[in-house]
């Protein structure tokens, strides 16, 4: 790791291929996002949808569910179905990106000044988002900043303890950050090791008969793509998001306690 670019002030030379893919994620999510709105207005409440509409009621329909399932606790994640939604499409798109190919057509700067996206890299393949540990990390940090807001939220002022009543008490916060971690870590790997399979068996084929074996290319590649771009994104979009619900579901309240608060603030209204 290269604590120099990290500590430096100059953001234009760190910018990566991964953030860049990340930022174009969020775009294509957004715009996706104004079409729908703007698509749904056009419906009335009698008709029934169609088109991607339909597909992202089926969507929200599904999220829903999902919520009610594992986490529960309507008082507390009623409306929690459109951040669980937004990180799938994140991690999803973010997966067609990197098997799309789009070409780097950013240049800022030569790579003797130090640019990550310079002349040498320019017109080469972008990755997706999640071939860097920036990225994923990041993912996992928003889903630690939600526990301990459920946390605070169920516990209130008892939540301070752990930090006061704990020795030694550097140990609460080193727990806490552990499902960024896992999570993280848990993303980066399946994605980077899909992104070096597929880089060797590049140089493989390109390696066969001094590059002839790229004529294979178009026969054997789009099987491997389906399965570690397409596939495998789907899949770690779907364990990532089951997990953020389960680890931030179980802050919450149980069903039985639940019950009892609903029945004390019955009883202390008829009162």
């Amino acid at each position: 790791m290269n604590i120099d670019r990290i500590l430096s002030p100059d953001f234009v030379k760190n910018i990566t291929g991964e953030f860049v893919t990340g930022i174009a994620t969020c775009l294509i999510i957004i715009i996706l996002s104004f079409v729908i709105y703007f698509k749904q207005k056009k419906y009335s409440p009698l008709d029934k949808p169609k088109g991607i509409v339909n597909a992202a009621e089926t969507v929200i329909g599904w999220a829903d569910k999902q919520i009610s399932n594992i986490m529960g606790c309507p008082r507390y994640f009623a409306d929690f179905g459109a951040y669980i939604i937004a990180l799938f499409l994140f991690i999803l798109i973010g997966f067609f990106i990197g098997m799309m190919g789009i070409p780097n057509f950013i240049y800022l700067g030569s790579a003797a000044d130090g640019y990550l996206l310079n002349e040498s890299t320019l017109f080469t393949q972008m990755p997706n988002p999640f071939t860097s540990a920036g990225t994923t990390l990041s993912l996992g940090l928003l889903t630690v900043i939600m526990i301990e807001v459920t946390k605070l939220r169920t516990q209130k002022s008892n939540y301070w303890k752990q930090f006061v009543f704990t020795f030694p008490p550097f140990v609460p916060l080193i727990t806490n950050f552990s499902p960024m971690i896992s999570l993280g870590i848990r993303l980066f790997g399946n994605s980077f090791a899909g992104f070096c399979i597929m880089t060797l068996l590049y140089n493989a084929l390109n390696s066969i008969l001094g590059g002839f074996g790229l004529i294979a290319g178009p026969i054997i590649m789009p099987v491997m793509h389906a399965y570690f771009d397409a596939f495998s994104g789907f899949i770690q979009s779907l364990v990532f998001v089951m997990i953020t619900m389960m680890d931030i579901a179980q802050e919450a309240p149980s069903e039985e306690a639940q019950k009892k608060m609903a029945e004390a603030v019955t009883l202390k209204a008829q009162m």
